[in-house]
């Protein structure tokens, strides 16, 4: 039996372990880089297939002696949202796996500067001592993996470069050579502008009380509102009046994302700044929290009802904004509530249309006017 034969008859008895085998190293990864709190995209695997086996033999000519001299039988990819994040991530796998040296390549040192292609890190790995003493990873014992990192930009060069079926620039003209070098210059500052992004949201969020503390016109955003529901007396003593009307405990862990909707319903309202903010706090507080009354009272929360899942302490700017919307009877009649409702999507689920909410609060304010009743 020649080379080709035994390793093709080696891949057949053992696919199914080398399955399982690509399967725990990529469940490993994701444990792995999600303890380390490292975003990712995707973390994926893939058991290289029969005739992709037999095609790589060919090329390399006798080279291989057995299947265990293929390094890449078993294949796991890891794409970052960041460039940075992939050095995280190459830190996990040289700290929790054998690499093998020879056959690993970071291909952002190894790549020309004026030469096009794109730039990851690939591993070829082995489960780690350690690893290979429990029960469950026995059988993997001196099976290979390549483990493949790089980051969303990274990857779609890459997939756009083996769509379009050249992997040698000496196959290409030179001037749509240099049209791949002038966009691989451009993907890698755009993996650069975003990582800065990224740095510079941190260190807004870091420093945003003191923006609070010092800039009264400084414009609201998600970030800003988080740390007012966090910090601000006046508004946590409404959002404890609410919570207490609704009878229920408001979730607790919230994140700036949780307020891009307030954000965008304050605009709305011509809210754009902390001083602006401040103003409808205070011109609208008490009665915020009278409509939340008026609505909790209509529809009561049951314990386990699905709907308390939805509701944070972002719910003092909902019943701000509404509050906003009934007093201000200069500004807004029912058909601008009309508006704002449907423009933020309040009102159309269950039996209750929007409209017939724009209803409900031109009610509340003509019983505010009329003062017949406690709202």
């Amino acid at each position: 039996m020649d080379n080709k034969s035994k390793i093709m008859s080696q891949y057949d008895s053992n696919k199914n372990i080398y399955q399982r085998f690509t399967s725990e190293v990529e469940h490993l990864l994701k444990i792995l880089i999600s303890e380390e709190n490292i975003s990712y995209n995707a973390i994926t695997c893939r058991l290289k297939d029969r005739d992709s086996l037999s095609e790589k033999i060919d090329k390399k000519c006798g080279k291989y002696n057995g299947l265990k001299d293929i390094t890449d039988i078993a294949g796991v990819r890891v794409i970052t949202y960041y460039a940075e994040d992939v050095d995280k991530v190459a830190d996990i796998v040289e700290h929790e796996f054998n690499v093998d040296k020879n056959n690993s390549i970071d291909k952002r040192k190894a790549l020309e500067p004026d030469r096009f292609g794109y730039c990851s890190v690939h591993y070829v790995v082995e489960l780690n001592e350690d690893r290979l003493k429990l029960k469950e990873y026995k059988l993997f014992s001196g099976m290979k993996c390549e483990i493949q990192i790089r980051s969303v930009l990274q990857h779609a060069w890459a997939e756009i470069e083996h769509d379009l079926g050249y992997k040698r620039p000496i196959a290409i003209p030179k001037t749509i050579r240099r049209s791949f070098s002038r966009l691989a210059g451009l993907l890698e500052i755009a993996d650069k502008e975003f990582q800065n992004i990224r740095q510079s949201l941190s260190t807004y969020e870091s420093q945003i009380s003191e923006h609070i503390e010092n800039d009264k016109d400084i414009e609201i955003d998600a970030v800003l509102l988080c740390e007012l529901v966090k910090t601000n007396p006046d508004i946590i003593a409404i959002n404890d009046k609410i919570e207490k009307i609704a009878g229920i405990d408001f979730e607790a862990n919230i994140e700036p994302f949780d307020f891009e909707d307030s954000v965008s319903e304050l605009h709305w309202l011509k809210i754009y700044t902390l001083d602006q903010l401040y103003k409808l706090v205070q011109k609208n507080g008490d009665f915020a929290v009278k409509i939340a009354e008026n609505f909790f009272s209509d529809e009561p929360f049951e314990n386990d009802s699905e709907d308390i899942s939805a509701i944070r302490r972002n719910i003092v700017f909902f019943y701000l904004c509404y509050a906003e919307l009934v007093l201000n009877e200069e500004a807004y009649d029912i058909n601008s509530c009309h508006e704002y409702l449907t423009c933020h999507h309040i009102g159309s689920y269950g039996d209750e249309t929007t409209y017939e909410v724009a209803e409900e609060l031109m009610a509340i304010r003509e019983t505010f006017n009329k003062s017949l009743v406690k709202i």
